[in-house]
């Protein structure tokens, strides 16, 4: 028995066999709906959330609360909210440009594979109601992503710049786990995982001598391309305007992701 019967099953026991024929063919009409997934979006362009990072050898960077507020199915172009969504993440310790450069007001680390990414949320509009965890990975910088056209991928790095009071931080991610019913609800094949690249996620900051840096979130767009593969990778990729594949300039350099 499938994962997908014994939920019905057990809605059979509580609600009758009624309720569970209705499930289905809810569930059944939504995928009708839409063509067989390839890929996810989650995304915000409001900003919110907490960003911490204390420069030195072996620190970590941290992301709080930033808002998530929905999800949309490619190449289906159908768009869902996320009620209480948000994206929570902790890089790997810095292992090299730990230290502000107070003359030029800048800052561009790099940190070890590991940490965590999380985004939880509710989708109650869809048929199989995903909620909870929706998916969660970790930095890995030992897989490339021909999505991006690169072999490898860099060291999980950030860029801060005091007097912009701007920043982004990019890197590869290992997804651990990527919520079930939200791709059954949105016509992926079971039991996928995803790959991709963190390109870029954005946040406003300020630098305090002895404190670090801290600032909030300005926008997330999150790309996960699903694979069969049990360990593979996302792409997650932040900006200002979701949704929008685009040319940026943060700290002088330019950043583009173009979908293919």
């Amino acid at each position: 028995m499938t994962r997908e019967s014994r939920r019905h099953a057990a809605v059979a026991t509580l609600l009758g066999n009624g309720t569970t024929v209705a499930i289905t063919l809810a569930q059944s009409a939504l995928s009708n709906t839409l063509p067989l997934g390839r890929e996810l979006d989650f995304s915000s362009n409001r900003p919110g959330g907490s960003v911490s990072y204390q420069p030195g050898l072996g620190n970590q960077l941290s992301i709080t609360g930033a808002p998530i507020l929905s999800v949309e199915q490619f190449p289906g172009f159908q768009s869902f909210p996320i009620v209480g969504g948000y994206l929570d993440l902790v890089t790997g310790g810095c292992v090299s440009g730990c230290s502000f450069n107070s003359k030029a007001q800048t800052q561009t680390s790099f940190f070890a594979d590991g940490g965590l990414i999380q985004i939880f949320g509710n989708l109650p509009g869809l048929p199989g109601d995903p909620h909870g965890l929706l998916f969660q990975g970790v930095f890995n910088s030992k897989e490339g992503s021909k999505f991006l056209g690169h072999k490898q991928c860099p060291l999980t790095n950030v860029t801060l710049n005091a007097k912009t009071h701007k920043g982004g931080i990019q890197g590869c991610v290992q997804v651990e786990d990527i919520n079930s019913d939200l791709l059954a609800d949105l016509n992926f094949p079971n039991e996928q995982q995803g790959k991709g690249f963190l390109s870029e996620l954005f946040f406003e900051l300020s630098f305090t001598p002895g404190v670090g840096w801290n600032g909030e979130v300005q926008g997330s767009d999150l790309l996960a391309l699903p694979t069969p593969e049990p360990a593979s990778l996302l792409l997650f990729a932040a900006g200002v305007f979701a949704g929008v594949r685009r040319r940026t300039r943060l700290g002088g350099n330019n950043l583009t992701k173009t979908r293919k």
